[in-house]
């Protein structure tokens, strides 16, 4: 566990014990999802947690992160000015992140393997 972690956690544990509200930083809650998973986040939505292979058509996804002990391997498909598709992969593995564009997106792919 990193400093970084520790700190994050020993800080929402205590103002959890002193009955105050806590409002965590996107980094901080990256950093919540297993090791060997990825972490998902979405244009529209809440992050979430993702292990195996998914695919995406009504969610568009800006961003993805590798956890610990994961490669993850993410496609976009947007089309071009001839309206053929186009496809965007991201090779990701022990905790890099990987950025999509979010205009024209049409689907996306995740897949997760633990290595």
């Amino acid at each position: 566990m990193t400093v970084r972690r520790l700190v994050v956690r020993s800080s929402v544990a205590a103002a959890i014990g002193l009955g105050s509200i806590v409002v965590v930083a996107p980094q901080a809650v990256a950093e919540t999802c297993p090791d060997g998973s990825a972490r998902i986040f979405f244009a529209n939505a809440a992050p979430s947690c993702q292990t195996g292979s998914a695919s995406y058509s009504t969610e568009t996804i800006a961003k993805v992160c590798s956890m610990t002990g994961a490669d993850v391997v993410a496609e976009a498909t947007y089309l071009n000015a001839k309206k053929k598709p186009v496809t965007t992969r991201l090779d990701l593995s022990n905790g890099t992140c990987g950025r999509f564009v979010i205009a024209g997106q049409q689907s996306a792919t995740v897949s997760v393997t633990p290595n």
